[in-house]
Parts: structure tokens; C-alpha cells; sequence
């Protein structure tokens, strides 16, 4: 095993997932999101999890990510929820794959796949109700969506949007979407259009927003044990499923006044013990906290100090007994009474926990427990 894991507790996935279960409707289906790598947690084995638990659909952002699950065995159906070029649409023919589709062009294309491999291709026709990236405009979809089932080899088993905000906290903006969504869908029905699934619900609107659950919801950052939003704490109990540790592989002892890794950032106040530890940017453990996080060494908090290199990074461990070289760190996860979340490195760095957990390199060995 390497200096540096990400250890993945696989019965807190499981938890998790249940508690999507228990927040919608028994017939409502379950689209698992496990685009980038399944949030860093590792997109193979977290769908065979999913898998061996039932979920209805695993989504991904692009065809190569539903290839790579396909490669790999999994069977459960698949959507490619991110942009598709053209040139895929033998691929997603010949590996199985549903896409979101917005445009003529691509249901032409994937039509001319279908044909060539003798099959029927599920489509998810994605409509923009004010995310503004990618989609057809709700008063163009009736039209899109009438010439669509007249496409030899192309099957509307979904439609869906996508809210502007993860965290729903614009609720007025949210029911603007939902109203757009749900008029559209009365619309199509009255034209003779039955589209077996709807779905629109992510993480926030699973935990908050039942009217939004239709037929399927799509649980992303909930599975993984973190919340969209703080506005969300207490709603509902999740448990994080990653840990990401290191180990200390240098102590040395400096004077005051000692400047510490590139640029000198940081210098010492006082006679310091610092420790280097086996990982840096390069396996994705932000630069941005460099002199702002915290790590856990023997069950207790130290600062990082000095700028965060690609490979390694410095910590000041003189006020903690009895350390040494090997010595776990945990930088993401608990030690003892003490932990650090995924949403306090995101603090630190300014950013969002989906970014912290998505950012882990390849080059951290995942393990499973």
C-alpha cells in the first residue's frame, strides 16, 4: 500500500443510499450519479456496489465513463448526462448507453447508429429551464419532442432538467423551474406524448423538495455523505464515505525565524518541529490551503504551514507528544475524538466539497473496506 490512501467505507455508502430510499416513494426510481470518478471515490467499484443494491441507473458525464463501467461488467442501465459529439453515437449504439439529447442533429446521428447495430436507443431529451448550459428551450421542446419519435431507431424513455442552484436556496427561482417543467409535461401529455420517466430531483431537492421526485431522482454528493448545503444540516443523517490519509516521512527541528517550502510563505516564530508528509497537489490535495488547513496527527489538530507542493506537503507538529516518522495523517476523515470533512478543506480553499472529493488524483490508491 502506498504512503497516501483514500479509504473508501463501502457500508456507509450502502447507508447512504438508504437514506435516499427512505426520503421517496417506493416506485420512485433511483439514477445514481457517478460522474468524475464517482466523485473520487472510484467510478468501478462504487457501481458495482450500486449495482449489487439495485439501483435503476447509474449516470455518467461522458460515453468514454459508461464504456469503461460496460468494460467492466456492469449490466444496470446507463446515461451519459454530459455533452455527446456526434462521432460517439456508434458507441453509445454498440455499448448500451443512454443519452441526454437536445438537438436534432445528434437524435439524426444516433438514429443512423441504431440502424447500423440493430437496436433501439433510450434517449433522455434534457430541457433548459434556467441552468442556461445545455438544453432546448421549453418553448421549442413540444416541436424537438413530436419530430423525435418519428426517428427510426430512437425510444424517449426520459425527459429531464436540471436546477440552476444545488442547494435550492433561491426557492421562488426552483418552483419557476418546476412550473416551466411540469406545464411542458402536462403539454406533451395532452398531445398524445407519454414520456415513461421524469426526472429533475439532485441531492438537495431528494432531501427537501418532494414535489420535485416525479419518477426518478438523481442522489450525486448525498451518496458520498455530504450535504449540498449547510442550510440542509440536521435533515438527514449521512455518513462520509472517504478517508484520505498520508504518512509522515521527515521530522526536523528549525529555529525561529526559518522560512518553510517555496517562497518562504511561512516562517517560524518559534523553535519548530515540523513534519513533512507524503502529499501534495499532485494527488490532489489543494495548493490553496497551503497556511490555512489542518491535518490529524495521534488524535490532534496541526496547521500546515508553507506553501503545498506537488508531492509533499509541511505540517508544525511541536505541540504534539510523541510523533514520528510513519505516523498516520489523516487529512479528510476522523483520528481519534478529532476530524476534518471534505466541507472544511473546501472552507479553506474556498470552494465546494465536490471539488475537494472530485480532485483526489488517480495516483492515490483507493481501498475498500
Amino acid at each position: 500500500m502506498g504512503l497516501t490512501v483514500a479509504e473508501i467505507y463501502t457500508d456507509r455508502l450502502i447507508y447512504n443510499l438508504n437514506q435516499v430510499k427512505g426520503l421517496i416513494d417506493p416506485a420512485c426510481k433511483i439514477l445514481a450519479i457517478v460522474k468524475a470518478n464517482a466523485y473520487g471515490h472510484g467510478i468501478v467499484e462504487i457501481s458495482r456496489i450500486l449495482e449489487a443494491r439495485k439501483v435503476d441507473m447509474l449516470g455518467v458525464a461522458h460515453v468514454d465513463e459508461g464504456i469503461l463501467l460496460r468494460e467492466h461488467g456492469i449490466k444496470t442501465r446507463i446515461v451519459v448526462l454530459g455533452i455527446i459529439d456526434e462521432s460517439e453515437a456508434d458507441n453509445i449504439a454498440r455499448w448500451q448507453l443512454r443519452p441526454v439529447v437536445y438537438t436534432h442533429s445528434m437524435i439524426e446521428a444516433l438514429s443512423r447508429a441504431a440502424l447500423r447495430y440493430n437496436t433501439s436507443i433510450p434517449v433522455h431529451i434534457k430541457i433548459d429551464t434556467g441552468m442556461r448550459r445545455i438544453g432546448i428551450e421549453p418553448h421549442d421542446a413540444a416541436g424537438f419532442i413530436h419530430k423525435t419519435v418519428n426517428y427510426q431507431g430512437i425510444n424517449i424513455e426520459g425527459i429531464m432538467t436540471h436546477f440552476a442552484e444545488a442547494s435550492l436556496e433561491d426557492i421562488d427561482f426552483i418552483h419557476e423551474q418546476l412550473n416551466i417543467f411540469t406545464t411542458l409535461c402536462k403539454e406533451l401529455e395532452g398531445g398524445g406524448i407519454h414520456i415513461p420517466i421524469k426526472h429533475v430531483a439532485n441531492s438537495a431537492a431528494i432531501i427537501t423538495l418532494k414535489e420535485s421526485h416525479f419518477d426518478m431522482v438523481r442522489p450525486g454528493i448525498m451518496l458520498y455523505g455530504y450535504l449540498p448545503s449547510p442550510s440542509l444540516e440536521g435533515k438527514v443523517s449521512l455518513k462520509p464515505v472517504l478517508q484520505l490519509k498520508s504518512k509522515i516521512i521527515h521530522l526536523h527541528r528549525v529555529p525561529p525565524g526559518t522560512g518553510i517550502s517555496y517562497g518562504r510563505t511561512f516562517v517560524t516564530a518559534r523553535d519548530t518541529l515540523v513534519a513533512t508528509i507524503a502529499i501534495g497537489y499532485g494527488d490532489g490535495y489543494s495548493r490553496l490551503i497551503s497556511n490555512k488547513g489542518k491535518v490529524l496527527v495521534r488524535g490532534r489538530k496541526a496547521p500546515i504551514i508553507g506553501r503545498i507542493c506537488m508531492d509533499m506537503a509541511m505540517i508544525d507538529v511541536t505541540d504534539i507528544p510523541h510523533v514520528a516518522i510513519g505516523d498516520e495523517v489523516v487529512l479528510i476523515g476522523e483520528q481519534g475524538n478529532e476530524k476534518i470533512s471534505a466541507d472544511d478543506v473546501a472552507q479553506w480553499a474556498d470552494t465546494i466539497s465536490y471539488e475537494v472529493l472530485c480532485a483526489i488524483s488517480e495516483r492515490v490508491k483507493r481501498v475498500y473496506i
